[in-house]
């Protein structure tokens, strides 16, 4: 290559950098490889030669619309993406124009490109300002982050950070895009000063050098195609049955990405070995997967399926450090196995999503739970030295579902603002609880059952209104006292036979406290796209409360109001002042106090005990101690 990869690469640039940016049909170097091409119009494609697999992008390479405004170009990205493919064999994808913002927009020619290719890992490259301590930062997303990109990146010589920049959890990002189809991403924000124009060619050559390692170390996909067998599991959602070397080990729940020709669904794999798969699905070949009802409509009764199981990391559990407690979703790992992150920790049946949290004193190959976590996943009352596993689930299975309607999606959004305002005004605890099955007869209706104990915690009456949440979806629900409050996670024999939905279902461990556990509907667990047994969160829903403390306020407002327009010379300045006041203190009951922190100090008990009381008593006698502050 003459002149080296950063002269190539400034040649490169000259397809991007024409008429500052603006895209268009700009002039191609001569040097520039038959393989280029435009596939789509604004959307110009490099052909993968030995690493297809792999798919660099770089959506923001000239300038382009954002919410109606102009956006400027990531500049140096576009020609970069072309000077990977070319060292690397990989693919390579370049929006052109100003025709929308492949990173930002629901839809686009990049994306439904990417949708095309089915590629194993991507790539995502970005520009960010010049940041002290930090030459390249990663957006890992909410889904599966392909590890061995990753792991070179940071062991280069380049100043790596994660998620401080932009985490790429927005639905609409290329990153969040690709791992809703089950593919492997990053998002990698390069610095100002690595790229073209204001790079030097010493750090501009030394990121090349990085990005070449980490793309040579993403490894090549593995056939996976399966013979569908009819498998006798009901549930609301697909699930598949499958060998048990393809979960590594783990009986399951795992979210997996299913194809049939252009059919595309994420469904819910158990291991043949695991608890409640019919006898007839036990002797699943290798090459063999048992399909549920509703995997079989999802894919059209396709008779091949094509299966990619997402990374999954198993670790034995230890208990948290007292001095370094992690959160009530989170759990500590050793950088050194996993990129921190949101996955879904997967134990004996039970689910729970996490985000992962590095703590340099956590052994390799396990994790640390916090205690409340550690009683919600047991499923047979011995968690220590358990052994779990961490998944890397595409974001489909969290990602809020959007309205088909632009008018259901303005009042969807509408609604979650107001709901986040409210929520900062008269707040709304989260109460986290393992889920069991509802009550027969409650499975059709919206309704989640909860403990007594529970209701004064969260703030809400018996028949109000929770938002019910399970990774990045939620819905709302009727909350109902439990009259019948579980001991156990399995219903008596003959409702089980009634309802029929209990088969995947492992039992509470003996002695579990009643208080932590809510029955849920099989509708609301559709509805959010759970599995059977997992843990959820739950908080009151203040608009139905704040719209019924209005309501009550009409009719004394009202008389207010038409006494003072009764008087001769009524003073509205008063009557309007006396209406807000009664407004306030009618609406401040609806505020849940936070509780104080810290201890309070009883400054005169500790000057009581600095008195002197004797000759060799405290305080400042002779022989006496002095209580300091």
């Amino acid at each position: 290559m003459t002149g080296g990869p950063v002269a190539r690469w400034l040649d490169l640039e000259r397809i991007f950098s024409e008429e500052q940016y603006d895209g268009g049909s700009p002039p191609r170097p001569a040097s520039v490889s038959a393989s280029v091409s435009e596939p789509t119009p604004g959307l110009l494609e490099v052909a993968g030669t030995e690493r297809p697999h792999v798919v660099v992008t770089a959506p923001h390479a000239t300038n382009h619309e954002r919410d109606g405004g102009t956006k400027l170009a990531d500049r140096g990205t576009g020609g970069l993406a072309v000077l990977l493919a070319e060292l690397t064999g990989c693919t390579a994808l370049v929006a052109l124009g100003a025709g929308g913002d492949a990173n930002y927009d629901d839809e686009h020619p990049l994306k439904e490109r990417l949708a095309e290719l089915r590629p194993t890992v991507v790539v995502d490259l970005h520009g960010m300002r010049s940041r002290p301590g930090s030459d390249v930062d990663l957006g890992t997303g909410s889904g599966p982050v392909p590890p061995a990109v990753v792991s070179a990146l940071r062991d280069s010589d380049l100043r790596v950070t994660t998620n401080e920049v932009f985490s790429a959890m927005r639905p609409t990002t290329v990153t969040a895009f690709a791992q809703a189809h089950g593919i492997s991403a990053v998002q990698v924000e390069i610095g100002a000063h690595l790229r073209l124009p204001s790079g030097t060619p010493e750090s501009q050559s030394q990121l090349v050098t990085a990005l070449v390692a980490a793309i040579e170390h993403a490894t090549a996909p593995q056939e996976s195609r399966f013979t569908a067998v009819p498998v006798q599991i009901p549930s609301g959602l697909p699930i598949a049955v499958v060998h048990p070397d393809l979960l590594s080990g783990v009986n399951g729940p795992v979210p997996v990405a299913v194809t049939a020709d252009t059919r595309f669904t994420v469904c819910w794999a158990w291991s043949a070995a695991a608890d409640g798969i019919p006898e007839a699905a036990r002797h699943l070949a290798p090459t063999e997967i048992g399909v549920s009802r509703g995997l079989s409509d999802a894919t059209g009764s396709a008779e091949v399926l094509s299966v990619r199981v997402p990374p999954v990391i198993p670790l034995r559990t230890r208990a948290a450090l007292a001095r370094d407690m992690p959160a009530a979703d989170e759990v500590h790992v050793n950088p050194a196995d996993v990129v921190p992150g949101t996955y879904l920790l997967v134990r004996n049946g039970v689910t729970a999503w996490v985000r992962a949290v590095a703590r340099d004193h956590v052994r390799v190959g396990s994790l640390r739970l916090a205690y409340q976590l550690r009683l919600l996943i047991a499923s047979d009352g011995d968690v220590d030295d358990g052994l779990v596993a961490l998944v890397a689930a595409p974001s489909e299975v969290i990602r809020r579902r959007t309205p088909d309607t632009w008018l259901r999606r303005l009042g969807s959004a509408v609604d979650h603002t107001l709901e986040r305002l409210w929520r900062a005004l008269f707040r709304a605890p989260n109460f986290t609880a393992r889920v069991v099955q509802a009550h027969a007869g409650d499975d059709a209706a919206p309704v989640i059952t909860l403990h007594p104990a529970v209701f004064d915690r969260i703030g809400v009456e018996s028949g109000h209104q929770v938002l019910v949440r399970w990774g990045g979806r939620e819905v709302a629900a009727l909350a109902v006292a439990d009259h019948d409050p579980p001991e156990t996670g399995a219903p008596p024999v003959s409702i089980k036979k009634v309802q029929r939905v209990n088969r995947l279902w492992p039992h509470l461990p003996e002695g579990m406290s009643p208080h932590v556990v809510v029955r849920m509907s099989s509708r609301l667990r559709s509805d959010l796209g759970a599995p059977v047994a997992t843990v959820v969160t739950v908080r009151r829903r203040l608009r139905p409360v704040l719209v019924g403390n209005l309501n009550a306020l009409v009719v004394p407002l009202a008389s207010l109001v038409l006494a003072g327009a009764a008087l001769p010379d009524p003073h509205w300045v008063m009557l309007g002042l006396g209406t807000a006041l009664m407004s306030v203190f009618a609406l401040a009951r609806l505020r849940i106090p936070q509780p104080r922190s810290g201890a309070r100090v009883d400054e005169g008990w500790v000057d009581e005990m600095a008195e002197p009381v004797g000759p060799a008593g405290r305080g400042a006698g002779h022989g006496g101690e002095k209580v300091s502050r």
